[in-house]
């Protein structure tokens, strides 16, 4: 298998990325500045070296689940280190970045209606056996991405179908209502739906506008230069520091109240899988650059009782209250006082409304296993709705 990969920017070749020995090169063929890779690796003459892959590349490996899938059934016929991970999934990366690739996949697709009424028990092995080998996908959680047609246009448009295991019990109705929170709180979050049977979590992919123009996204392990196994080292600060370098001056006040924001509710539904690879920016070019919807909101203490926050705040991995964070706001995000006292007391009011949909709910529920994540996650919220008041 040769060792070399032809990177395109909006469909047009820009540079070439080779390995040799153990070192990765990246060389534009590109002159134009507008045809930067990575908001870090701008159009040079200079070669990029690594001794790893680089992170604008990384992002695109499988990880987790689809991982597993995908050697399982390649391990055999080619090599599955990084290198061999991105060139067989080359061919599924279609944003703004992707790679020059001679297959033409035949589009194979389902209808939204269909796919959140199904009660199929086989569903999602039925998606991972579609679609698992166009599903450049990062993340731990069993996942892949489909191309869905919305029944009411009949467009044709990429969503992420999530699942989960006997590990994780109800995932998929634990992000949905995490989720709720968020759009509750005002915060910009993709298109999401929750199927009949509470089965699959569904997104719309938030990188591709109405239009079909495909937005450049970057999460912060690439935007911290780091690697992948580095998602878990840093501070929420850095975060705030990446997005001062790097949003354009327009958007970087509502960038740092959304960030704010994302933070409180990370906090009040106590998800600990908030680390670099879930928070992100998103452009259409160098002079519009802003901070991505948020998406994987899960409440982890559900799963694991004493869980703590994925990154540092203020120097610890703990859950802060609300005088910590309110310092956060004004420390790290130049917010003012009353600015997140405001945004602090909209997150809470979000909750409230979600805790009240919660304790709707569980009165009908027949199904103990669902019962029993509902009351988990109404106790994680009471803790909240008690410091926060």
């Amino acid at each position: 298998m040769e060792n070399k990969l032809f990177v395109e920017i909006d469909k047009k070749v820009v540079g070439k990325l080779t390995k040799e020995s153990d070192e990765f090169i990246f060389s534009y063929d590109s002159a134009n500045k507008n045809d930067f890779i990575s908001l870090t690796m701008q159009v040079r003459v200079k070669e990029y070296l690594n001794n790893k892959l680089h992170p604008i590349f990384e992002m695109h490996l499988p990880e987790g689940y689809l991982l597993s899938i995908i050697k399982k059934h390649f391990s055999k016929v080619v090599k599955t280190d990084d290198f061999g991970l991105l060139k067989l999934m080359s061919g599924s990366v279609r944003g703004r970045l992707s790679y020059k690739h001679k297959d033409i996949q035949k589009k194979q697709f389902l209808n939204l209606n269909e796919l959140l009424e199904s009660d199929s028990e086989n569903l999602f092995d039925e998606l991972v056996s579609k679609f698992a080998f166009s599903s450049a996908l990062s993340g731990v959680q069993p996942k892949v991405m489909a191309i869905i047609q919305d029944k009411a246009t009949l467009k044709l448009e990429d969503y992420i179908v999530k699942s989960w295991g006997e590990d994780y019990p109800q995932l998929a109705l634990n992000e949905y209502y995490c989720m709720k929170v968020a759009e509750y709180a005002g915060i910009d979050v993709p298109e999401f739906y929750i199927s009949s049977d509470d089965k699959l979590f569904v997104m719309k992919r938030f990188d591709i506008k109405e239009n079909g123009l495909k937005l450049g996204f970057e999460d912060m392990c690439v935007l911290q230069i780091k690697q992948r196994d580095d998602k878990y080292e840093g501070s929420y600060e850095q975060i705030a520091k990446t997005i001062k370098t790097f949003v354009s001056p327009k958007y970087k006040k509502s960038s740092l109240k959304q960030f704010f924001k994302m933070i409180l509710v990370s906090y009040f539904v106590q998800n600990g899988d908030a680390h670099l690879k879930n928070f992100g920016l998103i452009y259409e070019n160098i002079n519009n650059i802003k901070l991505c919807p948020a998406y994987d909101i899960v409440c982890t203490t559900a799963y694991i009782k004493k869980d703590i926050p994925a990154l540092n705040l203020l120097g610890s991995k703990k859950w802060w209250d609300k005088k910590f964070l309110l310092r956060f706001g004004v420390e790290s995000c130049d917010l003012s006082k009353s600015e997140v006292k405001n945004l602090y007391n909209e997150c809470l009011v979000a909750l409230y409304k979600v805790s009240s949909e919660l304790k709707d709910r569980v009165k009908n529920e027949s199904d103990k296993e669902k019962v029993l994540l509902i009351e988990k996650l109404l106790d994680v919220f009471l803790v909240y709705k008690i410091k926060g008041a």
